[in-house]
């Protein structure tokens, strides 16, 4: 285990992929000393993170061990041992955001509970599958929403993984074959967009709010998150509101991150993640404060920053790994194109569906601005017309 620095705080993250990385570059200008616990399969963090502790995150000695060394402890990720980190709370330890506020990451939990709350939520079941009677109540739910819904697992689903859309002839074969965590089941909804919001909190309440985002989805991976969201300011406020409401009732220190289905004008809670999201990668450089900075200030109990927007418009596209290649062989030909472009390449291998980088780019005009984002972001994937690994196209661009 290293030893702690002279001076200034230390901050543990538990995880060690690209959110890790990222709040590290925030972490550095502030005086922030960050300390990564990784495991053996984590990408990201160990590229550019000197302070680097290898151990599970589901390992409770090494949770320990890790919680010792430092200020207080974060996340990279929520696929962490709740009672580790319960009984570590329990002892005084700084873990942000709290067991409790994790615990909404399980989607039954959290239906159940914002319901409770009042929040707004999408029509919902919570199904054991082991319940003898579970192929009927989803049979009846299905029937009640025109013979189709959407399938979510409780736990361990990210970037459209452990979602399925399923008509009711589909739902005996599925749970035939279907062995994990509990099973919410809600009705497919025809949706006018999808919003993010993100507020930090700090450990007494005061809270900062971004502006909303817009997103765009494909094959249930963020693709897109525009600033500002095409939405009037009425709904913008009401889904701010939401948002604070969501981070209240959760109890949220740090960063969180909620998503919002718009249906006929009225918002339905989608999902959170308690922690820094792909969706507030764009406030880096599009926001006076980034949602990485601010994090490190909310867990800390430091004073918050302004959230305000830096520009007319900003978009962020991520890149997408494919067969072959590494975007690192192609940021040349990127920059050439799109010189504007903010890229941030994470050190991950490339291989179809995963996300590997994204691109910001910031401007007066949102269509144009998205149209060079898109651009900057296929070139690094390799998918943009005439590109090929390695290409060097620099002397492409007058001066």
């Amino acid at each position: 285990m290293t030893g702690r620095p002279a001076a200034g705080p230390v901050v543990g993250v538990v995880g060690a992929g690209q959110l890790a990385r990222m709040l590290a570059e925030a972490a550095t200008p502030l005086g922030v000393h960050l300390r990564v616990l990784a495991g053996d399969a984590d990408e990201g963090a160990p590229e550019v993170v000197p302070d680097l502790v290898r151990g599970a995150p589901d390992d409770p000695a090494a949770l320990r061990a890790f919680a010792s060394s430092v200020d207080v402890v974060t996340f990279d990720h929520e696929n962490v041992d709740h009672g580790a980190l319960a009984a570590l709370e329990a002892e005084g330890v700084a873990v942000r955001p709290g067991v409790a506020t994790l615990a909404f990451s399980d989607k039954a939990h959290q239906r159940v509970a914002f319901a409770s709350a009042g929040l707004p939520v999408p029509d919902f079941l919570v199904v054991d599958p082991a319940e003898p009677d579970a192929l009927d109540q989803l049979i009846g739910f299905a029937e009640r929403h025109g013979g189709r819904l959407v399938a979510k697992a409780s736990r361990g689903g990210y970037d459209g993984r452990g979602v399925w859309m399923l008509e009711s002839d589909d739902l005996e074969d599925f749970l035939d074959g279907y062995d994990g965590a509990p099973l919410v089941a809600e009705p497919r909804l025809d949706l006018d967009l999808e919003l993010a919001v993100l507020v930090a909190r700090r450990p007494g309440g005061a809270s900062a709010t971004w502006p909303v985002l817009e997103t765009v989805q494909v094959g249930g991976m963020c693709d897109e998150v525009f600033l500002p969201a095409s939405v009037t300011e009425d709904l913008a406020a009401r889904a701010a509101e939401v948002a604070r409401r969501v981070a209240e009732v959760t109890g949220a220190v740090g960063v969180l991150a909620v998503e919002l289905f718009v249906v006929d004008g009225a918002l339905l809670v989608n999902e959170l993640a308690p922690r820094v999201h792909n969706s507030g990668h764009l406030t880096i450089e599009g926001c006076a404060t980034s949602q990485f900075e601010q994090h490190l200030r909310a867990i800390l109990d430091w004073p918050l920053g302004p959230t305000d927007p830096v520009a007319p418009c900003a978009v962020m596209v991520n890149v997408v790994g494919g067969p072959e290649g590494d975007p690192r062989d192609r940021q040349a030909s990127a920059l050439a194109q799109v010189p504007e472009a903010h890229l941030h390449l994470y050190g991950k291998r490339s291989r179809p569906a995963r996300k590997i980088g994204h691109v910001t780019v910031l401007g007066d005009e949102v269509d144009e601005v998205r149209r060079r984002a898109n651009l900057a972001a296929d070139l690094l994937a390799g998918t943009a017309p005439g590109t090929a690994p390695g290409v060097d196209v620099a002397g492409s661009v007058d001066g």
